[in-house]
């Protein structure tokens, strides 16, 4: 079972000791402070005199058991609790208790640094680690014009555009606006007073920093910022917001959990263990998603972590985020804003995860934002996974109750709106869940569909992951047509291009972006398309199989009858021959000799294509070559470039 195997590995993960011979993490061994706050984990969890049922029965909701026995989850270890023989022996030395973690079988204390010599002593502690303080960057907001109200201004207001990119207002059209799906926030706080949040269906809230209720500003708790909440109501707005013709999330009939786990007294800090805390509690409730906006700076003297950290493994809040999607939880986090940090410039835990979706950043005109993080992570897996405006997002204005603001920025916001579109996407297809679920969003990405091996170019990397999703793909509603449109005689991808796509009982109309990638996610298996651009003469029988088409376009009343591309070559040379039957097509050396020669005829293609082999299939090597095409009425001689 590729779960169970999941949870142990990653629980085996957390509890390795970091340094052969100590319990204690060098961070603790070298602090001038007198006291630290620190993570104790435990060897085992004492004696379980109950089944696991049991257990389940009195720390679980009724929906979240009911979540696990649909997915087939079974409940174990993971759901007992930490031992309390094990807490008190820690208090006895002075600790003073913060957070416990079911998970992963540790809990963090307040420690006097004379104390932890003889904590680690003791034979049920495994290991002794500090408490890791994230810190999560806001870009400065990107001010646009406002864009174009479209036919669905209505309804939509100026959010329609970051919907529509996602396909999430294909699924609203059939009813699938996340009813039924329980989504969990981790954020800095929430007021709720925007008419945006009148119908919200509010299943739970609680402050992990004050341990309270109230996640609103709260001075009488110990708040400082009194705008500490906007950046969470914000992240709620893009999920669930609802004012028609103003404001609507991605999933705005989503029911919502909300768990303030940052603390905003200086900037936006989450302290690992309230994070791990605040998942544990959304999936205790049975949360199916969860969408977190954590950033993570090297600038905290307190944080131990380095990049190489960043390896799916090694970070608290990644191991938890990885359990926690073992255990049937989609979990949604940004990538990062830390794209021009010259020391960090890279993504930020718990994004590193291999089983969480994270969420890069896109503006308008789906460019990522010069803030956006790149991956790979340590280990060289691409990230991020995905992506979704966040550079000129659509947000509701917190200190208002009915106003919006178009300029917010930050992977913060990507993220709600994929972790809505997941929502939606789950009201469409219950059965999807947890990783499951994060795997169907991400695989119907375009630059991941597009994808042609005609044309080598711009696919799954490590700016855009698996490109901008496709709710009705992701759903399995609809197989969807991807491609990329390229002029046949220059080689050069078509941006901008109004396309009409004709499926003989219906006709679409979409438009190729900034990288010539068209996408119709309601187009349907099995069916066959004629794609048509104004200029160019229509490709007729195009299947839809939701693969990805590179779609050569040739010219219509073009003046040069041959064309030869590109020039330097570097996986293939081209020849589009305009105005004849058949083609002689010979290459030689610079010294004469004869490298490739072949007579074709055109009657089905215009194209002639050479993968820059000689006769017996070896590359040809890296020079100056000359090349001869020759028609019944004209020959064309060009000198090419081969760079290797």
């Amino acid at each position: 079972n590729r779960k169970s195997i999941f949870v142990l590995i990653s629980f085996l993960c957390v509890i390795s000791p970091l340094l052969a011979g100590t319990k204690l993490h060098p961070k603790l061994l070298n602090t001038s402070e007198d006291t630290v706050k620190a993570w104790v984990f435990f060897e085992d969890k004492g004696r379980v005199n109950r089944s696991f049922e049991a257990i389940a029965v009195q720390t679980l909701s009724p929906r979240a058991i009911e979540r696990r026995e649909k997915d087939g989850i079974p409940f174990g270890i993971l759901d007992a609790p930490v031992s309390e023989d094990y807490i008190s022996a820690v208090e006895d030395f002075g600790g003073r208790r913060l957070r416990v973690s079911r998970w992963l079988n540790a809990a963090s204390f307040r420690l006097g640094v004379d104390k932890l010599e003889q904590i680690a002593r003791l034979d049920f502690v495994k290991e002794i680690r500090p408490v890791t303080r994230y810190i999560r960057k806001i870009p400065e907001p990107v001010f646009r014009p406002t864009p174009d109200r479209g036919p669905g201004a209505a309804f939509y207001g100026e959010c329609e555009n970051q919907l529509e990119m996602i396909g999430a207002t294909h699924l609203h059209e059939r009813g699938y606006c996340g009813r039924g799906v329980l989504v969990g926030m981790l954020d800095s706080g929430f007021r709720l007073t925007h008419h945006a949040f009148d119908s919200l269906d509010l299943v739970a809230k609680y402050d992990f920093i004050h341990n309270d209720t109230t996640v609103d500003y709260d001075p009488d708790a110990g708040d400082e910022d009194p705008g500490g909440f906007a950046h969470g109501t914000a992240t709620l707005g893009c999920v669930a917001g609802y004012l028609p013709g103003t404001y609507i999330g991605s999933a705005y009939g989503a029911s919502v959990a909300l768990a303030k786990t940052e603390d905003v007294t200086d900037e936006y800090i989450t302290e690992e263990d309230n994070w791990v805390a605040g998942i544990e509690w959304l999936d205790s409730l049975g949360a199916d998603i969860v969408s977190s906006s954590l950033g993570y700076s090297v600038f905290d003297t307190d944080t131990p972590y380095t990049f190489d950290d960043m390896d799916g493994n090694t970070a608290i809040t990644t191991v938890a985020a990885d359990i926690a999607a073992a255990l049937g939880i989609c979990v949604v986090n940004s990538a990062g804003n830390e794209r021009t940090d010259t020391y960090w410039p890279h993504i930020i835990a718990p994004g590193d995860g291999d089983s969480v979706l994270t969420i890069g950043a896109v503006g308008a005109n789906r460019i990522f934002a010069p803030f956006s993080s790149p991956g790979p992570t340590a280990d060289g897996r691409i990230k991020p996974d995905c992506a979704a405006i966040g550079y000129g997002t659509v947000i509701v204005e917190a200190h208002d109750t009915i106003g919006i603001n178009p300029n917010g920025s930050g992977t913060s916001f990507s993220c709600p709106l994929i972790a809505g579109l997941c929502a939606a996407v789950k009201s469409a297809n219950p059965g999807l869940s947890g990783y499951d679920l994060a795997l169907a969003v991400q695989n119907s990405g375009d630059r991941y569909r597009a994808y042609d091996i005609a044309y080598l170019s711009d696919s799954v990397d490590n700016d855009y992951g698996w490109g901008i999703p496709q709710g009705p793909v992701a759903a399995g509603l609809f197989t969807g047509f991807y491609g990329r449109i390229i002029d046949a005689g220059t080689g050069l991808i078509l941006s901008g291009m109004n396309i009409t796509l004709n499926y003989g009982d219906s006709t679409r109309y979409v438009q190729s972006d900034t990288f010539g990638i068209l996408v119709d996610p309601l187009a349907i298996g099995g069916d066959s398309v004629t794609l048509t651009v104004a200029g160019y003469l229509p490709v007729p029988g195009i299947p839809v199989d939701g693969s990805g088409k590179a779609v050569f376009l040739e010219r219509i009343g073009n003046n040069a009858s041959i064309v030869i591309f590109p020039n330097p070559a570097t996986d293939s040379l081209v020849a589009v021959i305009y105005d004849a039957g058949s083609a002689q097509f010979s290459v030689y050396s610079s010294d004469g000799s004869l490298v490739h020669d072949g007579t074709y005829e055109l009657t089905t293609s215009r194209r002639i294509k050479w993968d820059l082999t000689s006769p017996g299939g070896k590359p040809v090597s890296g020079g100056v070559y000359i090349v001869r095409v020759a028609t019944e009425d004209e020959e064309m001689i060009r000198k090419i470039a081969v760079i290797r």
